[in-house]
């Protein structure tokens, strides 16, 4: 019996590891495909940086509606409006059409779910939300606000944003704050202002008079601090930095530059009222912050954060209770504190909930997990990430074992957090961003690579200088933004040689990357006092 067990183990061994191997690749090749964009996304991206459309696609389908409506009415033409490559020519056509029962059509596909895929939705949602605008659909307006947190979540969220705060109506939904739509409203302010760092074209400001929408937003303000009108208001200080950058970027039509003129000219008039409302904000904040939950608590964090504001107090007594909804932007917040206690609590906290030696001891990953490997209340993360603003030699210990998680996701974090100041552990701390920048992770690699550079490394420095000297414009724009993401000051001067080439997309995102790295310096010094 003995024998026939083990011929018949001999015998299906291979076949197990066999498929095991295919089950490996085949998983590869699935990771491989969610990470790759979408046809429809490929098409979007072309038509958005070509600005070439077919216009000859939207008028067949628009001579093919017509005929469906004539024969079998609105129901027969929604039956036709599928999502795809042809979605795009198919909502157009409807608003060139432009009649009640095609911006009834264009309505209800704002609440199919048309894609599991999170950025051909937003494609998608962007251009229901266009043609919308392009109809002058009012009433569409509230289900637009109430459809477009998912949107607006999405890495496109600032265009989405944008295609709704151009209606003509929008400004009205500011005046009443205090309503689910006019919450809304704000949090879409606030996404496209922060979009003009990231994109957003300068003409929308002319297009959706600003400075007018933000007027209303001032004239309609709580008498207390609200902290959506706080992240507004900081937000749009630094477009005010930029707004010459921006301006740059307009076309030679005069009429265009007049009315840009004039919606600025209406925002720099609240400038000096908008400081002064965001210096008596944190303590208005702070008083509030421990008396809020749910969605209302995480605005109030979120503008904490912005505004780098001394919290220790207030959030230490709330961050470690065991049902804590926002621990995250808590912990988020708590990195801006002066307060060393603040360190150790964090340390000691992420020791106690998560078992770090083990997992350093695992072997390192590549790829990251499908689900958190650390449960998301437990905001480890967000601890590596905050430990950057505690220095000393037990948070060194403290990020170098966390640099041995076998998580690239975990990995990046902790080394994200090195490089920010002179080590005071030096061998173990350049040892570890050596082996790190041999992780199987080239996010882990690239994140060495730069707390290296952070700390003056020639190597990575240089690698950073060619990146900034490629041929491919796009790729010298994206090194722009890591250098600017990743502090790396010392870059500084190369980056000011980019301000006087020829493409104006590599000027635009050099500009912010000067301003990004200025902004924080400003802020470190202001926060190290």
């Amino acid at each position: 019996m003995m024998t026939v067990v083990l011929i018949f183990a001999a015998t299906l061994m291979p076949l197990l590891l066999y498929a095991v191997f295919l089950l490996g690749r085949c998983w590869q090749r699935w990771r491989f495909a969610q990470e790759q964009l979408s046809d429809v996304s490929r098409q979007h991206l072309e038509i958005f940086q070509t600005g070439e459309f077919n216009e000859a696609a939207v008028e067949t389908v628009k001579r093919r509606f017509r005929i469906l409506f004539e024969r079998g009415g609105e129901r027969a033409v929604e039956a036709n409006v599928r999502p795809g490559l042809h979605f795009i020519y198919q909502v157009r056509a409807l608003a060139e059409i432009g009649t009640d029962a095609a911006g009834r059509i264009l309505e209800r596909q704002l609440q199919r779910k048309l894609s599991d895929d999170r950025i051909e939705r937003a494609w998608y949602w962007i251009d229901l939300a266009s043609s919308l605008r392009f109809l002058n659909r009012h009433e569409s307006l509230p289900l637009l606000l109430r459809c477009s947190e998912d949107a607006c979540e999405s890495p496109l969220g600032h265009y989405c944003a944008a295609e709704t705060v151009a209606f003509l109506g929008f400004a009205g939904f500011l005046r009443d704050a205090d309503t689910p739509l006019g919450r809304s409203a704000l949090r879409l302010l606030h996404r496209v202002m922060e979009g003009l760092r990231y994109g957003v074209s300068p003409q929308f400001i002319v297009e959706a008079r600003l400075g007018e929408i933000v007027e209303t937003m001032w004239d309609h303000r709580p008498e207390d601090a609200a902290p959506l009108h706080v992240r507004i208001m900081h937000e749009t200080l630094r477009f005010l930095r930029r707004a010459p950058h921006l301006k740059a970027l307009l076309g030679e039509e005069m009429a265009e530059h007049e009315t840009f003129d004039w919606q600025l000219s209406r925002i720099g008039a609240l400038e000096g009222a908008f400081r002064e409302y965001l210096k008596e904000a944190p303590a208005h904040l702070l008083a509030r912050v421990g008396l809020a939950n749910g969605v209302v608590q995480a605005d109030i964090l979120r503008a904490l954060c912005d505004l780098r504001v001394e919290a220790a107090a207030e959030l230490l007594p709330l961050v470690g209770q065991a049902k804590c909804e926002n621990r995250g932007l808590m912990i988020d917040v708590l990195r801006w504190s002066r307060d060393p206690q603040v360190g150790f609590w964090l340390r000691e906290y992420a020791r106690d909930h998560v078992a770090m030696e083990k997992r350093a001891r695992s072997r390192p990953s590549a790829y990251p997990p499908r689900r958190s490997s650390v449960p998301v209340e437990v905001a480890y993360r967000n601890i590596l990430q905050g430990m950057r603003g505690f220095a000393c030699e037990e948070t060194e210990r403290f990020l170098v074992l966390a640099c041995g998680d076998w998580d690239p996701l975990v990995r990046c974090a902790a080394v994200s957090s090195l490089g920010w100041w002179e080590p005071l552990l030096t061998e173990e701390v350049h040892a570890c961003l050596a082996k790190c920048r041999r992780d199987p992770s080239p996010e882990v690699r690239q994140t060495a690579r730069a707390a290296l550079a952070r700390l003056g490394e020639r190597g990575c420095l240089h690698w950073f200088r060619q990146a900034l000297l490629a041929d491919d414009p796009r790729q010298i724009a994206d090194a722009a933004d890591l250098i600017a993401t990743e502090g790396l000051t010392l870059l500084w001067p190369d980056l000011d040689r980019l301000l006087d080439v020829d493409n104006p997309d590599v000027v635009l995102r050099a500009r912010e990357a000067v301003e990004q790295l200025s902004e924080e310096m400003e802020q470190s010094r202001s926060w190290s006092y």
